[in-house]
């Protein structure tokens, strides 16, 4: 960490006045002692924490062709309805509550996030506002419930495949690269074996 500075840099000016300091909250701003002992209590004494969880599969979670907007080439876009379920604002909300257990036993001054409840869904990031997301063509047996059978080839047409992140049909938290690599191997080792028998 550099040297601090006030009112840029580290943001002293964000913390010192709104937690207490050595028992005592003090006005905002400050100089001398009293500054110093801010610096002292918050510099290089920081740590955060962030949440994953699974997002759960939900039928009424989809996306669909536009109607009426389209990009700047005319092409219509895809509009998503996505809502989370009881189950993700739980998880998120058991996070918390985790999370100011084990920052309460460390002694710590919860300087951000620590307000977030039910009405703001526990710090819930809006769908699509975070990493990892994938599952906008599922895959499955049914050709009435997922478009992508379990090779990851379109029910309705035979030559498309899909080799992204779009077959999933769950996603917990971890990075979804390597299981995108071996889902895309699987699904060319079945194109070359097709090919070989003038299927495709």
């Amino acid at each position: 960490m550099g040297q601090p500075a006030y009112g840029f840099n580290f943001g002293i000016e964000n913390m010192n006045g709104k937690y207490v300091v050595n028992g005592k909250k003090k006005e905002a701003g400050g100089y001398g002692a009293s500054l110093k002992e801010d610096y002292r209590f918050f510099y290089g004494a920081s740590v955060g924490m962030a949440g994953r969880g699974e997002a759960i599969p939900q039928e009424t979670n989809y996306c669909e062709i536009d109607p009426n907007v389209v990009d700047k080439y005319g092409i219509p876009v895809l509009r998503f309805n996505v809502k989370w379920s009881e189950h993700e604002i739980k998880q998120a909300k058991h996070m918390k509550e985790t999370f100011k257990e084990i920052m309460h036993n460390m002694g710590a001054v919860i300087t951000w996030g620590g307000d977030d409840d039910a009405s703001n869904n526990w710090g819930l990031s809006k769908p699509g506002e975070i990493i990892h997301e994938a599952g906008t063509v599922r895959m499955g047996n049914d050709a009435r419930r997922s478009a992508l059978n379990k090779w990851s080839q379109a029910h309705d047409c035979k030559n498309l495949f899909c080799v992204d992140g779009g077959q999933f049909v769950s996603q917990a938290d971890k990075n979804i690269t390597w299981t995108i690599l071996a889902l895309s191997m699987r699904a060319s080792e079945y194109i070359i074996d097709q090919k070989k028998k003038n299927n495709l």
